[in-house]
């Protein structure tokens, strides 16, 4: 890769008093990794100045080499895609749908598509209750194999009915990438559930896509783990990465997990990306939901991902935390309000709004 005055540097600081074969040989390891080096000597100490392939020399750990004090990088864009917030914070086109800056998504439907006239029925009722985009796995990858894993193949054209009947944009799962061209034809935004956050040659796959990716939070992993999964995506050339938190294990926490509501100003603080927050797998029970739904809005997520199935009792998948059409119905406009509220982006603050607060003299 060829340098110009915006790439970024590295500053490799070494040792007071290296020795020339010491320093010659952390060159050569430096260089054989694509490293182009300028060497500085300011009395007894050394500085290597690194360009060209600072991305990979990063990997590297090269502050723990014998001979190396510490290592800077300075200057130019972050040589990561997803960390580097000099990047335009634009909105993400999904069908006809905006996500991120200026926007609030509400992406609602069940865990997974049981049978034609169920989905048709639920999504019929999330658009009318105003969803933006419909949800519903068609893979489900399940901690049991017995489990139900979702209709495969056969809920694609159920998905493609349910965006002609309501108008509304299809989000679905993607487990493998031999399927992502095939599920691509149908999606307009293509799930990285919280087990694959991890399945690099999926990301890899999905990065050589322009279909915008919905990119989950590991259940076990860290706020940087997810920003380098998305760094997979991004860095193959599909800029139309939207992340998601989805709630994390803790052994303290009800149902074993909680949702990590600070993650959403961290990640907004630290890249470019939009943030979403799935309340149903942060939650995993339905009366929890709209308390944690409204939460994600006033801490300033992009959009929510809710759960909604008509008989939750007899969900195939996940129907402990799913809510009714009537509960969703009812929190929607909640959802809104707040945002309006809380957002400086947000849409102007009706009189009903007003009212709600107090009025005017409030």
């Amino acid at each position: 890769m060829e340098s110009t005055d915006s790439d970024p540097e590295m500053v490799v600081v070494l040792c007071s008093g290296l020795e020339a074969p010491s320093r010659r040989k952390i060159r050569e390891r430096l260089e054989s990794h694509g490293a182009i080096i300028s060497q500085i000597q300011a009395n007894s100490r050394y500085y290597f100045v690194l360009r060209g392939e600072i991305a990979a020399i990063e990997t590297l750990a090269v502050d723990s080499w014998p001979g190396v004090e510490k290592v800077v990088v300075v200057g130019g864009q972050s040589a990561h895609w997803a960390i580097d917030r000099s990047r335009p914070v634009q909105p993400i086109q999904v069908g006809s749908t905006l996500i991120g800056p200026g926007s609030f998504c509400i992406i609602a439907g069940p865990c997974a598509v049981e049978d034609e006239q169920r989905t048709l029925r639920i999504a019929a009722s999330v658009a009318a209750a105003g969803a933006d985009l419909f949800r519903g796995g068609a893979y489900k990858p399940r901690t049991s194999p017995y489990a139900f894993q979702g209709l495969g193949e056969l809920a694609l054209p159920i998905l493609e009915s349910a965006r002609e009947e309501t108008g509304l944009g299809i989000v679905t799962e993607v487990l493998d990438p031999r399927e992502v061209e095939s599920i691509s034809g149908i999606a307009d935004m293509l799930q990285v559930g919280s087990r694959n956050m991890h399945n690099y040659s999926l990301l890899k796959e999905l990065g050589q896509t322009s279909v915008p990716v919905l990119l989950k939070r590991g259940f076990a992993s860290t706020t940087d783990e997810l920003l380098l999964a998305a760094e997979y995506i991004l860095s193959a050339g599909n800029p139309n990465v939207i992340l998601c938190e989805r709630g994390i294990r803790c052994g303290a926490a009800s149902r074993k997990i909680v949702l990590d509501l600070g993650a959403v100003p961290e990640l907004h603080q630290r890249t470019h990306l939009p943030v979403l927050v799935d309340p149903s797998h942060g939650s995993g029970e339905a009366y929890r939901v709209g308390a944690l739904a409204r939460a994600a809005v006033a801490a300033g997520a992009d959009g929510v991902l809710i759960e909604v199935h008509d008989q939750p009792e007899a969900a195939l998948s996940d129907g402990r935390q799913a809510l009714t059409p009537e509960q969703f119905a009812e929190l929607v406009p909640v959802l809104r309000q707040i945002r309006a509220l809380t957002q400086p982006d947000g849409e102007l603050i009706s009189e009903e709004i007003v009212s709600v607060s107090g009025g005017e003299d409030r």
